[in-house]
């Protein structure tokens, strides 16, 4: 690849992330908005009443710090409970206008002590946060995911002098384990149960950001809409590297399924695929993380005792995906 040559994308996924997402049943997509259409209150298309609703779920934005402020302080209170982080590492939460619409947080590390990190957040105004967008970058991006990651990966390293263990590379299956399982502990902290997680939405997020309580009984199928539409920009992102599809067919694509709006500009898919194996990294990831976890533990408390101990060694992927693995 730094060559230029380029191979097939389930083998650029294989050598990067040792993952190779399979083709996901169409079936799904056309299920979800007849799911949805049923559901979804308004009129028109289903593509218009996914767009509604997606604004309904909108956060107001003087209503963001607290939201997040509050969604940041519950998950990473469930960290210190289950991975042994210290409370001292909780990272400060500002807003405020970034450069662009797509810069969805700007992050400043100002130190690290073996048991405390002086970091903060910067999460931008100028994007559209909804409801679903808080909890995943809040936990997924926060604690208990990435900055608990790297904090029990960098005390290891310090334990053991292991220098490796301070190296997180992008393109890696180390850095595919660390998204997936970043996902899947969003879902951890609320014992795996979906209806958990809304009651957490409804009480903090909802309630904070002045949004329509009533909305919440139709989030347990927005999630799964969330979780389909993932797989929706893989396949985007796989038929646009395999010169598939064309960025007009990609589009076109996305937009039938209403991951992007209607009036989105085709050259929208190109964001996507700037970052090729992203959604293989994160949320096919996510899935094989999760099999894996189910086939080795009996209970959420074990999984969390799983997760805190392959963040501090080694791991692998393959090994996970076959079920074989045993840090």
């Amino acid at each position: 690849m730094l060559l230029g040559e380029k191979v097939a994308f389930d083998q650029m996924t294989d050598g990067l992330y040792c993952l190779v997402a399979p083709n996901f049943d169409y079936k799904k997509f056309d299920a979800i908005l007849d799911k949805l259409n049923q559901a979804l209150p308004g009129t028109g298309s289903v593509q218009e009443k996914i767009t509604s609703f997606r604004k309904r779920l909108a956060i107001p934005p003087d209503t963001l710090l607290n939201v997040i402020k509050i969604s940041t302080q519950v998950f990473h209170d469930i960290s210190v409970k289950k991975m042994h982080v210290t409370g001292n590492s909780m990272p400060r939460i500002r807003v405020r206008e970034l450069p662009s619409k797509d810069m969805v947080f700007l992050s400043i590390l100002f130190g690290y002590d073996y048991n405390h990190l002086e970091y903060e957040r910067n999460f931008n105004l100028l994007y559209p946060w909804t409801v679903d967008k808080v909890v995943e970058y809040v936990g997924h991006e926060m604690e208990p995911g990435h900055l608990t990651y790297f904090e029990k990966r960098l005390q290891t390293m310090i334990d053991t002098c292991w220098p490796e263990m301070s190296i997180v590379s992008q393109f890696s299956s180390s850095n595919s384990f660390s998204e997936g399982s970043a996902r899947h502990a969003i879902m951890m902290s609320f014992d795996n149960n979906l209806d958990k997680l809304v009651d957490f939405e409804k009480e903090v997020i909802f309630r904070n950001a002045g949004i329509d309580e009533k909305l919440t009984e139709l989030m347990p199928l927005w999630h799964e809409y969330c979780e389909i539409a993932g797989y929706g920009k893989l396949e985007v992102t796989r038929k646009i590297w395999d010169k598939i599809w064309t960025e007009e067919e990609a589009a076109a694509f996305l937009k039938q399924y209403a991951i992007i709006g209607k009036e989105a500009p085709a050259s929208i898919v190109n964001h996507l695929a700037g970052d090729e194996g992203h959604f293989v990294a994160h949320d096919y990831a996510r899935d094989v993380v999760k099999a894996y976890f189910d086939s080795v533990t009996s209970s959420v408390d074990e999984q969390w005792k799983l997760y805190e101990k392959i963040c501090c060694g080694h791991m692998s992927m393959s090994g996970m995906l076959n079920k074989t693995y045993r840090p």
